[in-house]
């Protein structure tokens, strides 16, 4: 089975050197199993605002863009993201003010679906609307203080 990890699971190994730590005994030794959203991979570029975040970043992105386990989207998945969004806007219109986060988790989720890959996150809410929609795999993680 594939892994997807959402942006979230890699920021919070950035919190504390002792979640860096719960990450890499987590995470690391999925690593032969996980694919890389692009869309993951900019996110956490933009969010990187100091020069030991950018250091993880580059530590997690290089090895799966060298070992060619990157997906990004395609487009029939913007297309599809696109209608899912007006979707959930038509039903529910308070997640317009979320739809930069919502259209980037839908981008994620359709690339995991499309190679078979399970998204693995902290934000059970984002990515259960989206399954509303899309069916696709979905490990919802317990936030650990």
């Amino acid at each position: 089975m594939k892994m997807l990890l959402d942006t979230n699971v890699y920021v919070g190994a950035c919190a504390s050197p002792a979640a860096q730590a719960r990450f890499r005994a987590s995470f690391f030794p999925l690593v032969p199993v996980t694919v890389l959203s692009a869309v993951v991979a900019c996110e956490l570029r933009v969010n990187a605002f100091n020069e030991r975040t950018r250091r993880l970043v580059d530590e997690w992105v290089r090895p799966m863009e060298s070992s060619g386990r990157v997906v990004a989207p395609t487009f029939s998945d913007w297309v599809e993201a696109a209608d899912i969004v007006t979707r959930v806007f038509d039903r529910d219109r308070s997640w317009r003010s979320k739809l930069p986060a919502l259209l980037n988790d839908l981008l994620i989720a359709l690339c995991a679906r499309r190679v078979g890959a399970t998204v693995v996150t902290y934000n059970g809410q984002d990515f259960r609307l989206i399954r509303r929609h899309k069916e696709f795999s979905l490990r919802v993680l317990a936030v650990t203080a």
